[in-house]
């Protein structure tokens, strides 16, 4: 039924325990699962030359948080024994709803899964990340509660 599952990773213990259900789910169906780790940009390449911030300088940092991802969903991948399951991490930078959107698209998959806790009130006047793809990936989206897991991850 789900040949391509496609999970929303903020490296956050809430993310983890959808890590869990996605390795599940992709187990049960035999399917690829692509994890995604999205670094919100703060300044993009124009507003760093317009503030004249060391753009190379800038780089490195978001280079060195990616490496630093990328062994995190590795460690997290091995903790939950997720060897046997055919994964693909992915690391892109902008605004996580929208690059899970674009990704799931991008890649055509059948299934988004994110964590999901319940709305606190800057999510309710903002929109939660959640929220925000459950109503407009127009594709299945699986939302994992995690309401039982302290909001301070």
């Amino acid at each position: 039924m789900y040949k391509k599952i496609l999970l929303a990773d903020d490296l956050s213990k809430r993310a983890h325990k959808a890590l869990d259900a996605a390795l599940n789910l992709a187990r049960t169906h035999g399917s690829e699962l692509i994890i995604l780790n999205v670094h919100e940009e703060f300044l993009d390449k124009d507003e760093m030359v317009m503030l004249r911030v060391d753009v190379s300088e800038f780089q490195d940092k978001m280079q060195e948080k990616a490496i630093a991802a990328r062994r995190r969903i590795e460690a997290d991948l091995a903790d939950l024994k997720g060897q046997d399951v055919s994964t693909q991490i992915l690391l892109r930078e902008g605004k996580p709803a929208k690059e899970i959107i674009n990704v799931a698209r991008e890649l055509d998959v059948d299934l988004i899964v994110v964590a999901s806790h319940g709305a606190t009130i800057k999510e309710k006047l903002l929109g939660s990340t959640s929220d925000y793809v459950a109503k407009r990936a127009r594709r299945s989206v699986m939302l994992v509660w995690t309401g039982d897991i302290g909001r301070g991850d």
